[in-house]
């Protein structure tokens, strides 16, 4: 008998040590018809192959059946891969929240997309429709390549960052590139 509450003494002292954290009733309230999910790791993948690993500190989804919502509101860090399975680039920003029945996700408040070849793009916001497979946004970015910065207001690229589009721009680019070898040589003559 006295293992019985050997045991049982035991399991309560762990139990009880194990910290859990408490929500006040009007941190709760705010919980109502919500997930709340915590050092979120989510894998999108096709056929197998995976396509998006994204992490995040915080999920909060949306439980409203007609407006299912997924909230990051301490930020994510996707990384986007080949298929092949090999990095291509990677997108954070430090809020965003995902509309899974329009399939259209906000990202805002310091959005960075890194390419493995040396490229960076930089807005306060940027809008991914996945329907259309575009991401986009009407504010100022910046894209810092190698030797060369562009800046400028309204963007939009594919979900590969493949290709892409400025609408009104403002570079510095070396006159090499940007007039070629022919202006080159006719500045040493």
């Amino acid at each position: 008998m006295s293992q019985y509450y050997f045991f049982v003494l035991f399991l309560f002292i762990f139990s009880c040590s194990a910290k859990q954290e408490q929500l006040s009733d009007h941190e709760a309230s705010e919980y109502n018809n919500k997930e709340l999910i915590r050092d979120v790791h989510i894998i999108y993948s096709d056929s197998g192959k995976i396509q998006i690993k994204i992490k995040a500190p915080i999920l909060i989804r949306h439980l409203n059946t007609s407006d299912l919502k997924e909230e990051f509101p301490k930020g994510f860090f996707a990384e986007f891969f080949d298929q092949n399975d090999r990095l291509l680039n990677t997108l954070t920003s430090k809020y965003a929240i995902r509309n899974s029945n329009e399939r259209k996700t906000i990202m805002q408040d310091s959005v960075v997309f890194q390419s493995l070849n040396q490229e960076t793009m930089k807005t306060s916001e940027l809008f991914w429709d996945e329907n259309n497979g575009k991401l986009y946004t009407e504010k100022y970015v910046s894209i810092i390549r190698k030797n060369e910065i562009i800046r400028g207001f309204g963007f939009e690229t594919d979900e590969r960052f493949k290709s892409g589009s400025i609408k009104s721009i403002d570079a510095l680019i070396p006159s090499e590139k940007l007039f070629g070898s022919e202006l080159k040589d006719q500045i040493k003559k």
